[in-house]
């Protein structure tokens, strides 16, 4: 038994095909929970009316996507849960392997193979936190040849992503301050620290339409909403969590902040916005 979440903002572009998708599994799903951060497009409705054993919860304002994943769990009748972005589809085995990896470990949440749109590369095979102490996806970016391995893993995107309710309601719920971006990094370290496993699973496979909603229709990865986020939530992320201990993680921070401020200045230009988003984590650190 499985329950589909679905975080939906303006999804008309990609909801066919992921309904698609998810209509021709190998293995059905039991139930899909429709979150809506007050989509203006209308797009909840053609989930409702093309989804089976489907619930709506449509919020009246953009709650962010950290909110939208807490409700969404929280409503989930069945233990074994689904996260998926609407601009997302899988592969029809999906279901039927996240199951048996399901079954088969305990105490595990699961990173599957992201691929692009196209499925020419990939987008993520789990992520990683490098020595600037920044989360980046593993391997992105790189062809797909078919021929990866399961293995423990740092962290895991939200984006995509399976585990049990119950364990993600141990580690507790994802930290709505953060409201977009990184707030699966800050679960994910949380999870490592409370002694669970983080596993990249590449028998089942997904496809992402990279940052749908925030890029920049001049820039391919980059818009200032997603600068200022991360910039903010990264060092949030840092005061949170134990390494602020560690006089070496901290030199690593600090290095890694420093790199991003050039970084933004030469490459994206969004120099202002992540400054902002930066000071801004700071001023309001003291209230984490």
């Amino acid at each position: 038994m499985i329950s589909i979440i679905i975080i939906n903002y303006n999804g008309t572009k990609f909801a066919s095909k992921l309904i698609e998708s998810l209509n021709s599994q190998s293995i059905k799903y039991d139930e899909a929970v429709i979150i809506d951060n007050n989509s203006l497009d209308k797009s909840e409705k053609t989930f409702l009316e093309k989804l089976k054993h489907v619930t709506l919860c449509k919020f009246i304002k953009n709650k962010g996507f950290s909110s939208a994943v807490n409700i969404g769990i929280k409503a989930a009748l069945y233990n074994n849960v689904l996260l998926l972005n609407n601009d997302t589809y899988l592969k029809t085995d999906f279901i039927e392997n996240c199951l048996k990896n399901l079954n088969k470990y305990n105490n595990t949440f699961f990173a599957p193979l992201v691929l692009t749109y196209d499925g020419k590369r990939i987008d993520s095979a789990g992520d990683k936190i490098d020595r600037g102490f920044r989360p980046t996806k593993r391997m992105s970016g790189e062809k797909y040849n078919g021929n990866l391995k399961g293995e423990k893993i740092d962290g895991f995107s939200m984006s995509v992503a399976y585990f049990r309710k119950n364990d993600f309601m141990k580690i507790g719920p994802l930290d709505e301050r953060f409201f977009m971006y990184f707030e699966d990094a800050d679960f994910s370290l949380r999870a490592k620290e409370a002694g669970y496993d983080i596993l990249f699973t590449p028998d089942c496979i997904a496809y992402h339409y990279i940052s749908a909603y925030t890029k920049s229709k001049y820039k391919s990865s980059y818009s200032p909403q997603k600068v200022y986020w991360e910039g903010r939530n990264r060092v949030w992320m840092f005061i949170k969590s134990k390494y602020k201990h560690n006089i070496f993680k901290v030199i690593e921070f600090i290095y890694g902040t420093i790199t991003s401020f050039i970084f933004h200045l030469l490459k994206t230009m969004y120099f202002a916005e992540y400054a902002n988003g930066v000071f801004s984590a700071f001023r309001g650190g003291k209230k984490l």
